[in-house]
């Protein structure tokens, strides 16, 4: 298991990675929900690339693949916002993917994967399924599977909304962080 200063030292690293292509997203003060006692800034990652805070860690992990495992071409599996976010990378790395969704995945997340020029495959009505079933066809294909959750460097991807709240809010004492 890492420590803590080698997870920290895996989010700088990833920050430096990423940092050509993704937003550094703003920061806005919530009078709303300042009035429950504290100061309150909500993180718009919905200004992201792709719209959400996946676009981070799907990149990181892309970015740190070698070129061989970047030749083996890429499966995923994903409900849609990883998968989006890895179409996304896939786009801007020029490198091949498929992208595996639920059959009961939101037509809007199946067309944004799309857009990006993915190849989109349908299996299972279950996430849990769908990603069981893409982790096995990558094994039988010669090909990377990048997890949209349990991967240190998709995690440390997402840990990277951490430097720049630090960044934001340096003169700010951060007392807790909410993520939906």
């Amino acid at each position: 298991m890492a420590t803590p200063n080698e997870i920290a030292r895996e989010v700088v690293r990833a920050e430096h990675r990423i940092c050509p292509h993704v937003r550094e997203t703003m920061l806005e003060y919530s009078p709303v929900l300042s009035e429950t006692g504290g100061t309150v800034y909500l993180k718009c990652e919905n200004l992201q690339h792709t719209g959400s805070f996946k676009f981070r860690g799907a990149m990181n992990a892309l970015l740190a693949l070698s070129s061989a495992q970047r030749a083996q071409g890429i499966v995923t599996a994903s409900s849609g916002n990883h998968g989006a976010a890895v179409a996304r990378g896939l786009q801007l790395l020029a490198l091949r993917g498929i992208v595996f969704v639920p059959e009961t995945a939101s037509p809007t997340k199946v067309a944004a994967i799309r857009r990006c020029g993915a190849e989109v495959r349908f299996h299972g009505t279950d996430s849990g399924d769908t990603e069981q079933f893409a982790r096995t066809f990558a094994a039988h294909h010669g090909m990377y599977y990048l997890s949209p959750y349990n991967d240190p460097l998709v995690i440390a991807g997402q840990g990277t909304i951490g430097v720049e709240l630090c960044r934001q809010l340096s003169q700010t004492t951060i007392d807790a962080a909410f993520i939906a």
